[in-house]
């Protein structure tokens, strides 16, 4: 099989993990906007009153967005991504190295993904809460006093929907790409002279693809 003859599969395994490029860059600039916001007066002010009302009342502050450190750890994610969706412009070509940087990257932001998405949705001590607590207290009247503080309310819908893009799309590029390597495996032979000699991943599609053929054989034999 050709460097010019593409099979659909492996077209959208790579389209797939281009498609990585957005979701990354929309985490990186999250992730700035929120360092940027942890580092304001605003921020600081913020969380000096909430301590305050936690130590007067004894209402735990609300979990905002990430920490400083969480949103680093976006920016980090984002530009991993972008460099793993760059990859897939040398799946397209049949990149031997390509293919296998490509599935450890994807497993890597599946799972890095899934971690941060799961450990935002196990969050109990949410903002909606929080407001509801101080309403049914006698100083429901320090919620302005909150919003005013904080954070605009679309930061959190955007750390939301870039980190549900990155899962879904890592997940979507590894398994389109697990596949065409599983059928198309002939197909990442591209300039393996400059790219890599076969290594134990070949050896084991090889047996894979041999063993299948065998099999439909006998199949065909006893019919």
């Amino acid at each position: 099989m050709t460097g010019t003859d593409k099979p659909r599969v492996v077209r959208v395994a790579a389209w797939l993990t281009l498609a990585l490029a957005p979701a990354g860059l929309l985490l990186l600039i999250v992730g700035i906007l929120e360092v940027q916001w942890w580092g304001s007066d605003g921020s600081k002010r913020l969380l000096a009153l909430l301590d305050s009302i936690n130590n007067e009342f004894g209402i735990e502050p609300p979990a905002l967005l990430r920490t400083r450190e969480g949103a680093i750890e976006l920016i980090i994610l984002g530009l991993f991504c972008l460099a793993y969706a760059s990859l897939g412009i040398w799946l397209l070509r049949g990149r031997l190295w390509a293919r296998t940087w490509a599935l450890a990257a994807g497993a890597v932001a599946a799972l890095a993904g899934l971690i941060g998405v799961g450990a935002d949705s196990t969050e109990s001590h949410t903002l909606a809460d929080y407001y509801a607590k101080l309403n049914g207290s006698v100083i429901g009247d320090h919620i302005p006093q909150v919003k005013a503080l904080l954070y605009p309310g679309w930061y959190s819908w955007a750390e939301d929907i870039a980190q549900g893009l990155q899962v879904i799309l890592s997940l979507a590029a590894f398994v389109a790409l697990a596949y065409a390597v599983i059928s198309h495996g002939d197909f990442f032979t591209g300039g393996r002279a400059v790219d890599a000699p076969p290594d134990e991943w070949d050896s084991a599609l090889s047996r894979v693809r041999e063993s299948s053929r065998r099999q439909r054989e006998a199949d065909a034999d006893e019919s």
